[in-house]
């Protein structure tokens, strides 16, 4: 696969030239040309491994293409170049990024960098330039907080937080608490509607929110906050978190003692190699997942012996390459089925979009939204199990309380 990786300066443009250059990339490829996508990913800072699997994805969907002779676009064959940044988990650096993969390499189309507070910055941008974006691992909610009047070349195919919700307090019902929950929750695009997801749904079934903690995102001293948390008296701690302030969450409550039945970590909790990273304080941290084994989706088996090993476990690793591969895969059919590199028709392509992926079932709605399947899985080593089946009715194994790695 061709590649390329680009330090990039920001780009000041008026709109009118913005357009124009946008105009000018996706007008179509001439006959046998490479065609360029694009990527701003978060290769470091506190979501890098989001990132640096979701490339890894990317990189396999383009490589099989380009190593059966290309993609066929009106029966001419063409190589694909993959042009990556690294926008070092900044919002705004994605932004700058996402224009100058369009103005100055040429993408006809991007493939997203994960997280609301970068996917929504780059949406916005594409929206501007009107060139096609289809993103994932970025909560569906969180994304759509960003879409002003609606998108109209952004395209989300990742899991709905109200069900991921419905999954957390299914999950919570496969053992005994006192049904009492502390909120943890930052203050990024995706921690207040998760907070409010959770208070609107909790006495639904049956769970009492008895506090919820706010902190700003990059807090490091959760002193104050644990002791509180601790006071409650609440069996289960839901919290939405990045992961260098879950690492710093997770050790105060150990320095505390505060060691409740269940704890449940959005955002950090995902973060692959969890248990190592937290130095084993992650062993028995929930978190919903978006790809497990046992889920039974397509090519699971292919992708567990391909890419467990890059991954480090069975876990949300592969869960970004598996998905990082189906966003790719169902941008290069619709550039197929456009017969074109012509963003508007290649954009109407992607809302036609009808087909089975290795991620799921993939079919956007009028909001371009594609809800992927979500469980509840919890970290033993280096793999993540799962615990609810993907009905949300039963339990796929027996759930471990308490935490163990805060005993």
């Amino acid at each position: 696969m061709k590649k390329r990786m680009l330090t990039v300066a920001a780009v000041v443009a008026t709109s009118s030239l913005l357009l124009a250059g946008c105009a000018a990339s996706g007008g179509g490829s001439a006959e046998g040309d490479t065609i360029v996508i694009g990527t701003t990913l978060p290769l470091t800072g506190p979501l890098q491994a989001f990132g640096t699997n979701l490339q890894v994805g990317y990189e396999a969907a383009i490589d099989e293409v380009n190593a059966a002779g290309g993609l066929d676009v009106a029966g001419t064959k063409h190589q694909i170049e993959l042009v990556v940044q690294d926008n070092a988990s900044d919002g705004d650096k994605a932004s700058e990024q996402a224009k100058s993969l369009v103005l100055d390499s040429g993408a006809i189309a991007l493939l997203g960098p994960a997280t609301p507070p970068l996917t929504i910055p780059v949406s916005a941008v594409a929206e501007q330039l009107q060139i096609p974006l289809i993103s994932t691992i970025t909560p569906i909610k969180g994304w759509l907080s960003g879409a002003g009047e609606g998108y109209k070349y952004s395209w989300d195919m990742f899991f709905d937080e109200v069900q991921m919700t419905e999954t957390q307090f299914q999950a919570a019902d496969l053992t005994e608490t006192n049904k009492k929950v502390v909120l943890f929750t930052d203050t990024e695009e995706d921690g207040p509607i998760q907070a409010q997801l959770w208070k609107d749904n909790a006495a639904k079934y049956g769970y009492e929110i008895v506090d919820a903690i706010e902190f700003p995102v990059g807090n490091t001293n959760f002193s104050s906050q644990v002791a509180e948390a601790k006071a409650s008296g609440a069996d289960i701690v839901m919290s939405q978190i990045i992961p260098p302030d879950g690492i710093a969450l997770l050790k105060e409550m150990k320095t505390q003692g505060y060691d409740p039945k269940l704890m449940f970590m959005e955002k950090a909790g995902n973060t692959g190699g969890w248990v190592d990273i937290t130095e084993g304080l992650g062993q028995g941290v929930l978190a919903a997942n978006w790809w497990a084994e046992g889920m039974g989706l397509d090519r699971e088996a292919e992708f567990i012996s391909k890419f467990e090993k890059i991954a480090g476990g069975k876990n949300s690793n592969l869960g970004c390459i598996v998905d990082g591969y189906s966003i790719t895969t169902v941008l290069l059919d619709a550039i197929k089925a456009a017969g074109t590199t012509d963003a508007a028709k290649v954009n109407d392509a992607i809302g036609k979009t009808d087909v089975v992926t290795p991620a799921g079932p993939v079919k956007f709605d009028k909001d371009h939204a594609a809800a992927l399947v979500v469980v509840q899985t919890q970290w033993d080593g280096a793999n993540q199990v799962m615990v609810t089946t993907t009905d949300g009715k039963g339990a796929a194994t027996k759930i471990v309380t308490p935490v163990a790695g805060l005993q």
